[in-house]
């Protein structure tokens, strides 16, 4: 990737994770012997956002102070595709098909986007992963995920 690049999306994620710590003050805290409140993931996210923007963005801006040019980081742009599609097609299925199911097909073509070699291994570990996140959301938390056919076979 280029300077401009880093630098674009660094600024993005930095933004972003401005933009959810802002957010997260909006939602109520929960009662006061909660530990782990409603606020907690959103603040562990925009943690993470600020930490990969600066990662970005501190290299470039280092180089630019020296003079130096940073080193361009090579775009695998099919990896980027698997992902980008694993994500749509996991927000179009979830409602309809249930967690699991898009959590599973999610989880495989994510491993198709780091060029796993063994997709019928990729595909059981992901519907185990996917029934063991599912398990623990709506059993032992009590959260409710959407329901689909393959929840109504395993719980």
């Amino acid at each position: 990737m280029t300077a401009r690049a880093d630098l674009l999306l660094g600024g993005g994620a930095v933004l972003l994770g401005l933009v959810l710590v802002a957010g997260a003050f909006g939602i109520d805290t929960g009662f006061g012997y909660d530990r782990i409140g409603p606020r907690t993931a959103p603040y562990a996210v925009a943690l993470g956002l600020l930490l990969l923007g600066g990662a970005l963005v501190a290299p470039t801006l280092r180089g630019r102070a020296h003079g130096e040019p940073p080193a361009p980081i090579p775009l695998r742009s099919a990896a980027l595709a698997w992902l980008v599609l694993a994500g749509l097609l996991f927000l179009a299925l979830v409602g309809r098909a249930g967690f699991i199911a898009a959590a599973s097909l999610q989880f495989w073509l994510v491993a198709r986007a780091f060029s796993a070699g063994r997709p019928l291994r990729d595909g059981v570990v992901a519907v185990l992963l996917a029934a063991t996140v599912y398990a623990a959301f709506s059993r032992g938390l009590g959260l409710a995920l959407p329901a689909g056919f393959l929840e109504s076979l395993l719980f």
